[in-house]
Parts: structure tokens; sequence; C-alpha cells
């Protein structure tokens, strides 16, 4: 009786240490899941910060390049503008510098037509009884003292100058018609037709007064004689 007294003691024994140890197990199962739930809400909370963060970080880069794409429209704006002001700037020179051109054109011309206007009544006046060749060597002296440095460089500087011809000094100058044939010797002459031998000077000698003629055989050297006319340099 005892001794199932005491088999029944030490299976009671057994069998509480087993449930003592299942306990324990249980706690530990417990503090394990706990630990593990824990632990996995830490992670989802980790994991969804970071989500957040990298949510943030890419509208901060979004931003980001749409600032930049703001500011490279805008810098393209800026540069299609500063172009399109170029040429206008451009344009607008271009437009003066024609409409300069025009103007110096138009001067030119309309200083051309008075030269040409003048040496016509010159020659008139001092060849007009003269062949077309007589004609061209008179226009031929007045142009060779334009190009010459001791005269003036224009045609009315030269045909005004004081007391060189006498159609200015008699007023002759002033009332002849000048005639095609004179029209055509000016034009030959400006076209580079020339008889003159560089003269730059002429004389009728039989219109002259004395002391002029003796002027011109004593000063100068007579280069070529055609009509009435000799030439002198």
């Amino acid at each position: 009786m005892k001794k199932i007294k005491i088999i029944t003691t030490v299976l009671y024994l057994v069998t509480a240490v087993e449930i003592l140890s299942a306990w324990d197990n249980t706690s530990q199962v417990k503090e394990t899941a706990a630990y593990s739930e824990v632990t996995l809400l830490q992670c989802v909370e980790d994991e969804n910060r970071l989500a957040v963060q990298q949510l943030v970080a890419k509208e901060e880069y979004a931003k980001m390049k749409t600032l930049e794409r703001e500011r490279s429209n805008e810098y393209v704006a800026l540069e299609n503008k500063l172009d399109e002001e170029e040429r206008d700037r451009l344009l607008m020179l271009e437009k003066k510098r024609k409409a300069r051109k025009a103007r110096e054109r138009k001067k030119r011309k309309e200083k051309q037509r008075r030269e040409r206007a003048i040496l016509e009544r010159i020659v008139e006046a001092e060849a007009g009884d003269q062949d077309l060749k007589g004609r061209i060597m008179v226009a031929n002296v007045i142009m060779n003292r334009v190009k010459s440095n001791h005269f003036p460089d224009t045609v009315k500087g030269v045909v005004f100058a004081h007391r060189q011809f006498s159609p200015i000094q008699n007023g002759s100058y002033y009332r002849v018609s000048v005639s095609e044939k004179t029209k055509q010797a000016v034009k030959k002459a400006l076209k580079g037709t020339d008889y003159s031998k560089g003269a730059l000077y002429f004389m009728c000698r039989s219109a002259s007064t004395p002391s002029n003629v003796a002027w011109f055989d004593r000063a100068l050297t007579k280069v070529k004689e055609y009509g009435c006319h000799e030439f002198f340099k």
C-alpha cells in the first residue's frame, strides 16, 4: 500500500512537473509569439515609413523635374525672345542700310545728272560750232581737270572756278540750248573716249586776247590742235 502511494506520489510529481513544464513552454511560446508580433509590427511600420519616405522623395523629385522643365521652358522662351529681338534689330538695321543706300544712290544719280548738265552746257557754249570729236575733246579737258590734283574734283567746281571759262564770264553759258550732238559727245567722253592726250587747257587763238595767247604759248605745252581749238597741258 505504501509502495502504491509512493508510486502515485511519483506519478503525481511527474505529472506536476510535466504540467509545469508545459506551462512554462506555453509562456515561452506566448512570449515568442508576442515578440514576433511586435517585431512584425515594427517591420511593417518600418516598411510603411520607408514607403512614405520613398513616396515623398519621388514627389520631391517630380517637383524638381517640373521646376527644371519650367526653367528650361523659360530659358528657351527667353532665348527665342532674344533671337526674335535680334532678328528684328538686324532687320531694322538692314532696312536702314538699304534706305541709306537708296538715298545715297539717289543723291549720287542726282549729282551725276547735275554734273552732266553742267558739262553739256559748257561744251555747248565752248564748242557748239565744232564737230563731234571737237566737242568730245573740250569735254575731255573738263574731265581731265576733275581728275587732276591741281583743280577742283567736281565738274561744277572746275567750270565755275574763277576766270577759267569765258562763257561763264560773258553769260553765254546760261543762254545756250544743248544740242543732241553735244549730249552725245558728253556721253562718249564720260564713257572714256579721250582724244585730248591729257590736255588741261584749250583756247581758240582767233577768239582770245593777245595776253591770253601769250600766256598759253609761254607757260604751257601744246599737245594737240583740232578744229578751232588748241590743247595744252
